[in-house]
């Protein structure tokens, strides 16, 4: 029993083998040269590109141009409805009944009122 209770381990030699293809993958350096057709491709659309933002750019210069005169626009229509607005209370004052009657005074006309008429726009 005590030969049978203790086992006998017998151990293989590791064989190192080479293996016959070799497994490593060896990265190329070397660059695929671009054909005419690529780079044709590439330079016409590097040319879109840039006439793009070049119109993106000049767009943008327009729209300020734009903004600036619609601004300068503004501001005088603001001026000539003030002026406009002015002009009318001149108008206004100047065609009162007290001033037309001093006016009458003063050149010697005499209101009759058998004559007046209401007129109303």
């Amino acid at each position: 029993m005590p030969q049978n209770a203790v086992r006998k381990l017998e151990v293989q030699p590791e064989n190192k083998t080479t293996p016959i293809h070799n497994t490593e993958i060896k990265k190329k350096t070397s660059h695929v040269p671009m054909s005419r057709l690529e780079m044709t491709v590439l330079t016409v659309a590097s040319l879109v590109v840039m006439c793009l933002m070049i119109s993106v750019v000049s767009s943008k210069i327009a729209l300020s141009k734009a903004q600036y005169n619609l601004q300068n626009v503004n501001q005088k229509i603001t001026s000539t409805q003030n002026k406009n607005v002015d002009k009318k209370q001149e108008v206004s004052e100047l065609s009162s009944r007290s001033r037309l009657m001093e006016v009458a005074k003063e050149v010697g006309l005499t209101m009759n009122e058998q004559n007046i008429r209401n007129v109303n726009k």
